[in-house]
């Protein structure tokens, strides 16, 4: 013990005087070390106390929930965008991977500088994740938020989709497009392959909605379908904008390598639908479309659509397969948006309201001439405005249809 180096006794040849004064010098010397030890003992290194973090303007979240055949392509997104990190990253964001690794096991890793290079931080693990409930939805947000406080949060999820239509519908893959011998390029189409793995629209958006993040600055999603009036309609009220695909997409899904640049130090939305279609134009098979949607703008949209619908001839009636077909089924399930408008009113006036409308709901879009289905293979792209709807189709799992919020919204008063 320190106070043992002092060693007074009686037999101490040491003046009074002199010894009250070392015994005050030594008073204050341990008042100084004790509140020196207190001080480090009391205090945590930032690096493990959350709370002791300054918030980020913005935290980017790359969300892969399980996939059975997409993972090596997940895989080369990280790596694509670790990449593009070390040239454009910013200390004023923070970057995160949430990744089903193997079915039921969530690995939460950090892309962070460490020596001049990103590199792969695996912050936290944990298992049967149930992110087809919109409970796991928030358990995995509620994880993050304290570990990456943000002024914002933006969110890329990279998994198969099929827009808003709900899961079950379709069972297979294989089911869907045939035999498995039938030599098809990949694409990112029909969501979790199996129906236990398929993440219903409404789910995700109550999920967002009931976690301690609220609302997202913006979507992307990498994968099929999902650039459509009903599911943008569902997350308006959880993000504000939505950078989607309103055809299938590529196995190899977004382009991080060229277009990872302009989702970093807040989004450049024209620029990442340009660079997405550069890129896909010289691709091997030349097919991509693209848009962003502002959700800002959506119940103004809405509305009008009301408005349309509410002084239609109740004999008024659009065939789908007069439309411009953005899908590879049969019959068709998602046609080009504004060719249906179009096709369902010629008052002039309000065809005007509506172009208008619509230069602020789809800012920017971007199209291949033709686009690829497993289905039907490159089929021609006449018309597009950059996001689809369903409302025509006579397809089977129309009976859903009239319960998606966006039908509510235009149809019902």
């Amino acid at each position: 013990p320190i106070i043992n180096r002092f060693n007074i006794s009686r037999e101490t040849s040491v003046s009074l005087p002199f010894l009250f004064m070392r015994m005050k010098n030594f008073e204050k010397l341990l008042l100084c070390l004790l509140t020196f030890l207190c001080f480090f003992a009391c205090t945590e290194d930032p690096e493990d106390n959350e709370d002791s973090r300054q918030p980020a303007e913005n935290t980017i979240i790359m969300f892969f929930p399980w996939s059975n055949n997409l993972k090596p392509c997940f895989l080369q997104n990280i790596k694509d965008f670790k990449q593009v990190l070390q040239q454009t990253g910013t200390e004023n964001e923070r970057y995160v991977v949430c990744i089903e690794s193997t079915r039921g096991n969530v690995d939460i890793i950090e892309l962070r500088k460490s020596n001049g290079a990103y590199v792969e931080d695996t912050l936290d693990s944990y298992s049967d994740p149930m992110f087809t409930t919109s409970e796991g939805i928030t358990h995995l947000l509620d994880r993050l938020y304290p570990k990456f406080p943000s002024n914002t949060y933006s969110m890329t999820v990279g998994c198969h989709g099929t827009g808003w239509v709900p899961a079950g519908s379709f069972s297979t893959r294989s089911a869907i497009v045939g035999s498995d011998e039938t030599p098809v390029p990949e694409t990112r189409f029909i969501g979790g392959t199996t129906t236990d793995s398929q993440i219903e629209i409404s789910t995700f958006k109550e999920g967002i909605k009931n976690s301690k993040i609220k609302k997202l600055e913006m979507i992307l999603f990498d994968n099929c379908y999902m650039a459509n009036i009903e599911v943008a309609y569902e997350l308006k009220d959880v993000c504000k904008h939505i950078v989607a695909y309103p055809t299938e997409v590529m196995a190899y899904g977004f382009p991080y390598q060229i277009s990872g640049k302009y989702l970093i130090g807040g989004v450049d939305y024209e620029n990442v639908c340009e660079s997405f279609y550069k890129f896909y134009v010289n691709y091997e098979r030349p097919c991509g479309t693209i848009s962003t949607i502002n959700c800002d703008a959506l119940d103004t949209l809405a509305r009008f659509m009301k408005k349309v619908n509410f002084s239609l001839d109740a004999t008024v009636h659009v065939e789908a397969s007069s439309l411009q077909r953005m899908d590879g089924y049969d019959p068709t399930v998602f046609v080009d948006f504004e060719d249906y408008v179009y096709h369902l009113t010629d008052n002039t006036q309000w065809l005007s309201e509506f172009d208008n409308l619509m230069t602020v709901v789809i800012p920017y879009k971007r199209n291949t001439p033709t686009y690829y289905s497993a289905l039907g293979g490159e089929i021609s792209i006449g018309k597009f405005c950059g996001i689809t709807t369903s409302e025509p189709s006579e397809h089977s799992l129309m009976s859903a249809y009239k319960k998606t919020s966006w039908y509510m919204a235009t149809h019902e008063n």
